[in-house]
C-alpha cells in the first residue's frame, strides 16, 4: 500500500515549551546548509510520533521572502521523505516512543535553494539522525546488561 506524503497540521511542532524544550535539552547534527536538532521521549498516545519545525534564520537570510521559499523547500523536502524515515526509523529503532525535530537553515544561500538540493541534504541529515538514535539505544541495552 502507498502512504500519502502529507505533512498534517498536528505534525508541526508549535507549542512553546515543547519549542524551549527541545532547543535546552536536544541533540543537535550538522548537515551544512542544515543543522538538525532532534530530541526523544516517550510515547504518547495523544501526539504523533514525530513533530517537526523549520526554521530559517533572520540573520542568515534578510529578505522575507527569500525565508519563506527555503522554508517551503525544507517543507516540500521533508514530506518527500517522511514515511521512509517513519519506516527506517520503526526498524531500526523500535523502542523510540516520540521524536522531536528542528531544521534550522544556517548559511546564507550564495545561490538559490532548490527542493531537489534540499531532498538530499534532508535525507543525509535523517540518517545520521536515525544511525545516532540506534547507536544510543544500543548503548543503553548494552549498560543494562
Amino acid at each position: 500500500m502507498l502512504l500519502r506524503a502529507t505533512l498534517k497540521k498536528c505534525e508541526i511542532l508549535r507549542l512553546k515549551n515543547d519549542i524551549d524544550e527541545l532547543f535546552k535539552e536536544g541533540k543537535s547534527i550538522k548537515v551544512l546548509p542544515l543543522k538538525i536538532l532532534y530530541q526523544v521521549l516517550l510515547p504518547s498516545g495523544a501526539k504523533p510520533k514525530i513533530q517537526v519545525m523549520f526554521v530559517v534564520s533572520k540573520r542568515a537570510v534578510k529578505k522575507a521572502a527569500h525565508r519563506n521559499r527555503i522554508k517551503r523547500c525544507m517543507r516540500e523536502a521533508y514530506r518527500h521523505l517522511k514515511n521512509e524515515m517513519l519506516l527506517s526509523l520503526s526498524q531500526r529503532c523500535p523502542s523510540v516512543g516520540q521524536l522531536r525535530l528542528a531544521f534550522l537553515f544556517q548559511s546564507t544561500p550564495n545561490e538559490s535553494v532548490n527542493t531537489k538540493q534540499m531532498k538530499t541534504v534532508l535525507h543525509k541529515g535523517l540518517e545520521k539522525v536515525i544511525v545516532q538514535l540506534s547507536r544510543e539505544i544500543q548503548r543503553q541495552t548494552h549498560d543494562l546488561k
